[in-house]
Formats: structure tokens, C-alpha cells, sequence
């Protein structure tokens, strides 16, 4: 196989997991072959088969597992880049930052899976090669590095790659027309990537476009006013939990106003499309925001319930060195929460300047993550300043907390401490994995894990 066949026929995706199973299972799921019928967990077992049978860590911070499947076509393979590295869960093996999986069907497997390991080995074989890779600014750089290795124009490899479901250009067209008939504000698409997004229909379009992604690109396949991208990287997310979340965004960047319709368009995978919501998103943007007014006064900073939300997602979605975690923060009025609390353990943030503690610098993010092990909640101020640790909640019972049967004491304390103040807590249960805000005492948002085919 040729390099410039290899490299027209890949796609590149950026990678959030921290775990090799997590990484697997979205490096299976951007194949797309689910959409072709196949089952996911069968992908899966078949790369994992492969996995055990022989080691895929191929040279430091790369590797390449793959599978051969019951499938009649010929093969897929995708490239996926971590910043931070993933865990391959090998000893002695660092983390690794590029990981090429391709699968191959069984009808194929003699034609294409030896000529594909070694032409992959070719393209990747150089350190150096590999280093700009997983350094480069996002996933149309990676590409253009390939395209330039293999000796072919970028244009050529986005055109191959910008293949949309036929379904998916039938619903925008749908949603245009329903977004014009009811005067909605705005028009969501959740997709993976923004070429899964049916632009050609969009293109003469003038109304307001908001498009979620797994991966935002500094550049559209085409010129178009008033659209929006906003990166949400959760693939352990159902389909309108993801969009819930880009409704959050697209409010704390004030580009939806009270009383706005929205139309959704989302599917069960991050490429194929199939349903159309509307919605009206108010209710749940006041309980999280406090409302337009209070919303620009800052009570508690969007982006910082945006940041402290994300963090609940990845200790959700990836637990802690492979286990379950269970989590609380209590966010915003921090005078009167801390009268409802006394600390468990020496808190673990006590005595370090307010630069090195604030949840809105990402270097962060893996200290809260660890802390999460530790029973007790997170304390943080309206701006993001986390003031404690393993904090034990003691807060007066309220009868007007009433939660779903099944709910445990985290979620009760939750209820509690925001029915006796102004704080928003964000729990995750370490059972099921759903993260919950509360605010007044209710809840106001679930953003439920998806099962192993993303609902």
C-alpha cells in the first residue's frame, strides 16, 4: 500500500481519555462502523483479541492496535493524538501521545493487513515525525503533516474524509425548515467533527448556527456568518446531555436569549444523525445561571460552573487509576457553606497563594481528580478559588428537599447545603456515574453516561 493511499483513507481525531480502554473504545467508535451495523462491543473484542495476543506498544509513546472483523468491507484506520498521554496500562512503558488503530474485514485480511502495518510503520517509523505530530496545534495540522509526508495536498485528504451521511443532510434540511417556520433562535448540531455537519444546506442558511463537536476546527469547510463551535469532548455523554452542555456554552456566551427556541439535531454516534428536539432551554439556563441578569453579575462565574462540570464528566467518565470515583463540589456563597461544615482530613489546599489553586487553570485539573478519592466535598468560591478538600457537610435538614427514591447521603447533603444557601453543588455518584447539579435544594441538570453504544 502506498503512503498516500494510507494517509487519504485516515482519519485523525484528538483523544481526551487518560485509560487504553477509553481510548480504544473511541478510537472503535470514530472507525464509523457503527453506523454500518456493526456492533461497538464487538469491534471492540475483536481489537482487544488482538490486544492480548500480542503486545501493540510498538516504540515509545506509540502504538498500534488493531483487529480484524466479520465486516465485507476493506479496511478503516484512525490516528488519535493525546496531549496529555494515555495510559496503556503497561509497566514500564510510559505514556503514550499516538495511537493508530485500524481494523481490517476478514474478506480483506490477506490483501490489506500486512500491507497496512507496514506502511503505517513507514509513515510513523521517525521519532522526530511522531513528535510533530502529537505536538501540532490540532487536528487539521496533523493532517496537513501527514498529507506533506505522504507526498499529497490537504484539500485531498479533507475531501475524502468529508463523506456525510445522506440521513444527515436530509435532517439539517428539515431542521432549517423547522427552525424558519417556528422562528427559533438558534439551530444546534451535536456531531463529532465539524465535517459530519451537512454545511451545503447551511450554506445559504442566515440563521443562527451552534455546533457542538468532540472536536472544534479553527476552519469550516466553508464561509458561513453566525456560526459557533463549541468543543465538547465528553464522548461518555449521551446524545442531549452533549447537547445540553453546548446550550450551557452557547448561554454563557450570551448568544441565546430568554425565552429562545432552539432546534436540536443529534444522533446516537457522533457522525450520524437522526432526530430533531425542540426545545426551550430557559428554564434550565436560569437554574444554572441565576437568570440574564444575575448571569452578568457574576454570582458564580459561568465558566467557572463550565470548568467544575467538566471536571465532574472526566472523574465520571474515567474514575481513578481504573476505579469509580464519587465526587461533590459546592460552588459559590462559600461564607454561609462553610457555617454547615467542619473538615475531615488536614485540607490539602491550605496555605497555597490563590494563583495555584483555581479550578480555571487547567495544571489543575489532575490534583482535583486525585483529591476527588478523598471522602468529603470540594469547597469553591464563586471565582473558581478552591478553598478546601475532604470537607464534611453538616447542613440542617430542609423538608422542602424532596429527591428520587435511590438517591444516596452525597445527593441528600447536596440538596441540603443549596436549600440553606446560594451555592450550586455538582455531585457524581460513583455507582452509576451520573453527575448531578443541585441549586434551592432541587435538581436542575443530570448528564447521564452513555452505554456502551452512545445513546
Amino acid at each position: 500500500m502506498e503512503l498516500d493511499e494510507l494517509v487519504r483513507g485516515m482519519r485523525v481525531i484528538e483523544l481526551s481519555a487518560k485509560t487504553r480502554p477509553t481510548a480504544i473504545r473511541a478510537l472503535a467508535h470514530a472507525t464509523g462502523l457503527d453506523d454500518e451495523g456493526m456492533s461497538l462491543d464487538a469491534l471492540i473484542e475483536a481489537i482487544e483479541e488482538r490486544e492480548a495476543a500480542a503486545q501493540t506498544v510498538v516504540d515509545e509513546g506509540f502504538a498500534m492496535p488493531h483487529g480484524i472483523v466479520d465486516w465485507n468491507g476493506d479496511w478503516r484506520v484512525v490516528l488519535g493524538r493525546s496531549r496529555e498521554g494515555v495510559d496503556y496500562g503497561v509497566s514500564g512503558v510510559a505514556p503514550v501521545h499516538l495511537i493508530a488503530l485500524f481494523v481490517v474485514g476478514e474478506k480483506s485480511q490477506k490483501e490489506f493487513h500486512l500491507e497496512i502495518l507496514a506502511a503505517l510503520a513507514e509513515l510513523l517509523q521517525s521519532d522526530s515525525f511522531r513528535e510533530e505530530l502529537a505536538a501540532a496545534r490540532n487536528t487539521r495540522a496533523i493532517e496537513q503533516l501527514l498529507c506533506a509526508r505522504a507526498g499529497i495536498t490537504a484539500d485531498g485528504h479533507r475531501q475524502r474524509l468529508s463523506r456525510v451521511p445522506r440521513i444527515n443532510t436530509v435532517l439539517i434540511g428539515q431542521a432549517i425548515e423547522l427552525a424558519d417556520k417556528l422562528a427559533a433562535q438558534a439551530l444546534l448540531v451535536a456531531v463529532d467533527r465539524v465535517d459530519s455537519v451537512a454545511w451545503d444546506p447551511l450554506a445559504h442558511w442566515a440563521g443562527r448556527l451552534l455546533v457542538v463537536t468532540a472536536q472544534a476546527s479553527d476552519e469550516l469547510p466553508i464561509k458561513r456568518d453566525d456560526t459557533h463551535l463549541f468543543d465538547v469532548s465528553h464522548e461518555s455523554l449521551t446524545r442531549m446531555d452533549r447537547a445540553n452542555l453546548g446550550l450551557l456554552l452557547a448561554a454563557s456566551d450570551d448568544l441565546l436569549a430568554d425565552e429562545a427556541v432552539v432546534i436540536c439535531v443529534t444522533g446516537p454516534g457522533g457522525r450520524r444523525l437522526d432526530s430533531i428536539t425542540v426545545t426551550r432551554p430557559e428554564g434550565q439556563l436560569d437554574a444554572m445561571f441565576g437568570g440574564r441578569t444575575t448571569r452578568r453579575s457574576a454570582q458564580i462565574r459561568p465558566t467557572v460552573i463550565l470548568r467544575t462540570l467538566s471536571l465532574a464528566i472526566e472523574l465520571a467518565a474515567e474514575g481513578r487509576e481504573g476505579q469509580p470515583v464519587g465526587a461533590m463540589f459546592v460552588v459559590g456563597d462559600t461564607g454561609r457553606v462553610l457555617r454547615h461544615t467542619r473538615q475531615l482530613v488536614l485540607n490539602p489546599f491550605h496555605g497555597f497563594s490563590r494563583t495555584l489553586r483555581n479550578l480555571l487553570d487547567p495544571s489543575l485539573g489532575e490534583t482535583i481528580k486525585e483529591f476527588a478519592q478523598v471522602d468529603g466535598a470540594f469547597i469553591v468560591q464563586a471565582d473558581g478559588m478552591v478553598v478546601s478538600a475532604g470537607t464534611y457537610l453538616v447542613p440542617k435538614a430542609s423538608p422542602a428537599v424532596k429527591l428520587p427514591s435511590g438517591l444516596g447521603t452525597r445527593h441528600q447533603a447536596a440538596a441540603a447545603i443549596t436549600a440553606h444557601t446560594h451555592a450550586m453543588a455538582i455531585t457524581v455518584s460513583q455507582s452509576t456515574g451520573t453527575v448531578t447539579v443541585f441549586r434551592h435544594g432541587q435538581i436542575v441538570l443530570q448528564l447521564e453516561r452513555a452505554t456502551a453504544i452512545r445513546s
